[in-house]
């Protein structure tokens, strides 16, 4: 049976099989300096080198920050932050490749989530900063429009509540997006806003998971869904006793909505979660063979970021079945959100 998973703070998933899935993960880089994506084994684990990178002058990408494999048409969807553009490759893309088309008209902005949603042909992203927005699957150039957006929430009567999304995922089950936000004004309390696809204008949330209960901390650095557990994975952080960042991973039921309690959650010393007050979670994913890779990055740019993996049915003060992280990793400062694409892609075709 064939299983849709999709990330976007992440980080939206693909099609879930029994193979297993090369690590991928790209960084924000500057308006200066690219980041190269780069792909870690399956089994990877420690300070480890990477099996290779893509990026370069022929790729044009400057900071992919969220990137979507997509089986059906074979392909990579690179969110570029700081390129303000959607890029998509081939899906063994490595080494300087060139993308097969660009999306980056002028109302994209900063792009730094994305979705997928072959069902309906669209590409689902943030616009301007603040407004989820559709685009035709296949649409490229500086001049394609959208399909439809939402209204930013800071608008004289606006109800859609929306400030600055970070990450977003697909709901296919009951076509829906959720996304992780914060409210606009003082103490900037987090929140999970659900909305349906179809959505545009000034529409109130379907739902908004919100609260002291939720445990949601200061800021919600990551979201996936579980199509096949009907669950919202979330990355989140707050200050700890000690003057550093307490970070959990917290699972909900993909409808819960209001100051709800999680199912379980991911915390505590033997996680390898939190190191310094300088590292913050910048998404999560689900891999096709039941993991959860959470990355964690140094957004002063220095050492510490890193990619802690679980089995997807963790809970508690749970030890990482892998970490990645060290100088050989080449993982420094703000990293991206995780993805996967299948190894056999690498067998199949190389990485260089």
């Amino acid at each position: 049976m064939t299983r849709i998973r999709f990330v976007l703070a992440s980080l939206a998933l693909s099609v879930a099989t029994t193979a297993h899935a090369e690590i991928l993960v790209g960084g924000y880089g500057s308006t200066s300096s690219t980041a190269l994506v780069r792909g870690f084994a399956d089994t990877a684990n420690g300070d480890v080198a990477p099996l290779g990178t893509f990026g370069g002058p022929t790729s044009t990408l400057v900071g992919g920050v969220a990137i979507v494999h997509e089986p059906i048409e074979g392909v990579l969807y690179v969110a570029d932050f700081w390129g303000q553009a959607i890029r998509v490759y081939a899906e063994s893309a490595s080494g300087d490749a060139a993308p097969l088309r660009v999306l980056s008209p002028p109302i994209l902005g900063q792009a730094r989530t994305l979705a997928v949603d072959t069902a309906h042909g669209e590409l689902l992203t943030i616009s301007s900063g603040c407004c989820p927005a559709a685009f035709e699957l296949t649409a490229s150039g500086t001049s394609a429009a959208r399909l439809r957006s939402l209204s930013w929430g800071g608008g004289s009567g606006s109800v859609t509540e929306l400030n600055y999304p970070y990450a977003m995922a697909y709901l296919p089950g009951t076509d829906e997006i959720a996304l992780v936000d914060t409210d606009a004004t003082p103490p900037y309390a987090p929140k999970l806003l659900v909305f349906n696809r179809t959505d545009s204008g000034n529409t109130a949330p379907k739902r908004v998971l919100k609260g002291a209960q939720t445990r949601f901390g200061s800021w919600l650095g990551g979201l996936a869904h579980d199509a096949a557990r009907t669950e919202l994975v979330v990355a989140t952080i707050a200050p700890a006793p000690d003057g550093g960042n307490a970070v959990r991973v917290l699972f909900f039921d993909d409808q819960a909505a209001g100051d709800a309690a999680p199912l379980r959650e991911i915390s505590g010393p033997a996680t390898q979660l939190a190191l310094d007050a300088n590292t913050a979670p910048s998404g999560v994913s689900l891999t096709p063979d039941g993991r959860l890779v959470v990355a964690i990055s140094n957004n002063q740019g220095g050492a510490g970021s890193r990619l802690v993996v679980f089995d997807a049915t963790a809970s508690g003060n749970a030890t990482p079945l892998q970490v990645i992280g060290g100088p050989q990793t080449g993982l420094v400062g703000s990293i991206g959100a995780p993805s996967w694409r299948p190894d056999d892609v690498i067998l199949r075709d190389g990485f260089e």
